[in-house]
């Protein structure tokens, strides 16, 4: 940086003898250090990346660019020799970033034309200066051949932006169209300006000034991009500590060193001999997409997992290889702890299958009650009444047949109890909120019901829910909580039902109180709910349930 900032202040001291360049040198210097503090940046922050040594050369480029200005006889052949390297180091850059090396035949090919183009023809343009003829013809080789590279390099960058992902393309496409155009113009400048009488000074001003917005733009994609960022890799250790993040810590810390945003892990499940991804999924192993690439990682010979990610963005294996040594004991922890959540989520669907088999028995068991068995009863309860008032029976007769008749209908009655206690009538047939209301209305304190509920969007299994934790809740606040008052509120906001049941009794609830609390709190808990209840002596009771109306 030292030797950039002397080069600067000899290049000023030694203009400040040609009056009349003044201002052209110190236009010159200033975009000369432009480059130069962007590419050492770069190249500081992402020691690993070429784009950053590129940067640097093209800031050495502008500086011989500018050395015509000094009107020294040696240094202004040099100058005009390496007028237009600028040119060919923004194409470079453009098909060598975010890593700083060129991929592919096509893009190292195109860039070699552009360094011909501008310094082979550029020497050749210089030595043949008095042949105006064979001037004239180079001139035109070199615009013709210029134009020839942009086209190409235009239709790479374009392919390059299909190819990429949505984060990537965010960061790729101003970069490339901030470019693409600047080279264009940089080229261009000169014929449009002069056209309208424009002097050399203000032609070459605004040349540098698109020049000099080109090493800024390519500092802030390599370090804002996402994009390679090969440092220190034993600097990962310190991510491992991160929480709160909705990635593991392990695809988090080597999507940000490698600078991969695209970049997962994943894990190799020795049970089911495959690999599972952070939440327990299975991923498949077949990989077909020749832009992505899998490197195994192992602790001692055993996998433990893999590492997938964009080669266009990781170009070299063994900054990939060396993470995955650094890491491979965490993601190892990581192996265990996402098998751990496959047979947690598999725990909870086993308990929800039961859940959801408990109800449809249930139904089904009222259902057979009702249809059945207080049917025969009711059947049983008219021969009985038919028997007594039947003619010419014996008074006797008649009265044992309406003693029967009355047990009878105590029988059904008791069945109807049994029924409702087991899934009410109104659960099945009206839903959820007119279950709640005839809860309410048969409360035997004064109670109000705040429903705003579209019933049929309901699973099966929240609707029986939450019928139950408001029945359970009002028994409670008569029973137990010496209440006067209880409010039930059910609401639904999008996708979840809010259930809140509060008195104004004596407090005191907990769920290791009784049964009845915690058997409700475990079926919330199974149907990915939440289940709080606050009730401080002396200040009643407050219940709130968050359940999913999708099961």
């Amino acid at each position: 940086m030292i030797s950039m900032l002397l080069m600067g202040i000899v290049q000023l001291t030694v203009g400040a003898g040609t009056p009349d360049n003044l201002a052209a040198v110190a236009v010159f210097t200033g975009t000369f250090w432009i480059w130069a503090a962007a590419g050492i940046v770069a190249w500081w922050r992402r020691p690993g990346n070429a784009t950053g040594a590129l940067i640097v050369f093209g800031a050495l480029s502008v500086f011989v660019g500018g050395l015509i200005n000094l009107q020294v006889d040696g240094l202004v052949a040099l100058s005009v020799i390496f007028a237009t390297t600028i040119l060919a180091v923004a194409v470079h850059l453009l098909h060598a970033f975010p890593s700083g090396k060129l991929r592919g035949r096509l893009s190292v090919a195109t860039v070699v034309a552009g360094y011909v183009v501008a310094i082979g023809l550029q020497a050749a343009l210089y030595l043949l200066v008095d042949d105006p003829r064979a001037f004239d013809a180079v001139k035109a080789v070199q615009a013709s051949l210029g134009l020839v590279v942009m086209i190409v390099t235009a239709i790479v960058l374009i392919v390059r932006l299909r190819a990429a992902d949505q984060v990537h393309r965010r960061s790729l496409l101003p970069l490339f169209l901030y470019g693409s155009i600047a080279v264009v113009l940089i080229s261009l400048t000169p014929q449009v300006l002069r056209s309208f009488g424009a002097g050399s000074f203000l032609i070459g001003t605004i040349q540098l000034a698109l020049s000099a917005g080109l090493p800024i733009a390519f500092l802030i994609g390599v370090l804002r991009g996402g994009f390679a960022r090969t440092g220190e890799i034993e600097a990962l250790s310190a991510w491992l500590g991160l929480s709160g993040a909705t990635r593991s810590a392990v695809a988090q810390a080597l999507a940000s060193t490698l600078g991969d945003n695209s970049l997962r892990v994943y894990y190799w499940s020795e049970q089911r001999s495959l690999y599972v991804d952070d939440f327990g999924a299975p991923v498949l192993a077949a990989h077909t997409d020749p832009n992505r690439s899998r490197l195994e990682v192992r602790v001692d010979s055993r996998l433990v997992g893999a590492i997938n990610y964009d080669n266009r963005m990781i170009e070299n294996e063994h900054d990939v290889r060396q993470a995955g040594d650094v890491l491979a004991i965490a993601v190892d922890r990581e192996r265990l702890a996402a098998e751990l959540l496959a047979s947690n989520e598999a725990l909870l669907q086993s308990r929800l299958r039961l859940v959801e088999t408990a109800d449809r028995e249930r139904t089904r068991i009222a259902r057979d009650l009702h249809d059945g068995l207080q049917v025969q009863l009711v059947l049983l309860g008219l021969e009985a009444q038919q028997i007594g008032t039947a003619p010419g029976v014996a008074e006797s007769t008649r009265a044992a047949s309406t003693k029967l008749r009355q047990r009878i209908d105590g029988a059904a009655a008791d069945l109807r109890r049994l029924v409702h206690n087991v899934l009410p009538a109104a659960l099945v047939e009206r839903g959820l909120s007119a279950a709640a209301e005839d809860l309410v209305d048969r409360v035997a304190i004064p109670a109000t019901l705040e429903a705003v509920v579209d019933d049929d969007s309901l699973a099966s299994a929240t609707t029986h829910t939450a019928y139950f934790i408001v029945a359970e809740a009002l028994t409670n606040a008569v029973k137990h909580s010496q209440a006067t008052l209880v409010q039930v509120r059910i609401c639904q906001v999008k996708n979840r039902l809010l259930i809140e049941v509060a008195d104004d009794g004596v407090g005191g609830a907990s769920l290791d109180s009784g049964t009845g609390l915690k058997g409700l709190s475990d079926r919330v808990d199974v149907l990915g709910g939440t289940f709080s209840l606050e009730s401080p002596l002396n200040r009643g009771t407050i219940m709130k349930v968050d359940l999913p109306c999708a099961s």
